[in-house]
């Protein structure tokens, strides 16, 4: 923009515009200083294009530079995180296998009291049976002693 307004006050208000001059007389000499101050003209126009451009590619080199630190600053942050999500996912499986070993661990014991206890439900159960069987042979003896008592 800043270009633009120099153009603009250039093509219309400067003594040197386009186009040759209206004057009286030999008109050759105005002719010459015509050129001479659009010449001069043109090279200031030049000289501050080229600053401005000049200018420009410095702010342009400052933010390059800036985008190439901010992208190393974002690999770093991404390889920091990365690794820091990789470490607490190593310690996480490493708890979950103490976890599963102590719970594994846990199960044998269950199994084994578990088969300790069908091993003594089987006992007693078979302990029932003979209590069963002698009161039912006692209840036989009883009888027949009865009957036997009736009988006398």
């Amino acid at each position: 923009s800043n270009i633009k307004e120099k153009m603009a006050t250039f093509d219309k208000g400067s003594p040197y515009q386009t186009g040759f001059s209206t004057g009286t007389g030999f008109g050759g000499q105005q002719n010459t200083a015509n050129l001479k101050g659009k010449l001069t003209a043109l090279d200031e126009q030049m000289r501050i294009l080229t600053e401005e451009l000049n200018h420009h590619k410095k702010e342009v080199q400052i933010l390059r530079s800036e985008k190439d630190t901010l992208e190393s600053m974002l690999t770093m942050k991404t390889q920091e995180v990365k690794n820091t999500l990789g470490n607490e996912l190593y310690r996480v499986e490493e708890e979950m296998k103490r976890h599963f070993a102590h719970q594994k661990a846990q199960n044998m014991q269950l199994q084994q009291h578990i088969t300790t206890l069908k091993g003594e439900k089987t006992a007693l159960q078979q302990q029932i049976l003979g209590i069963e069987k002698r009161i039912s042979e006692l209840e036989m003896q009883i009888g027949r002693e009865d009957s036997q008592l009736l009988c006398e």
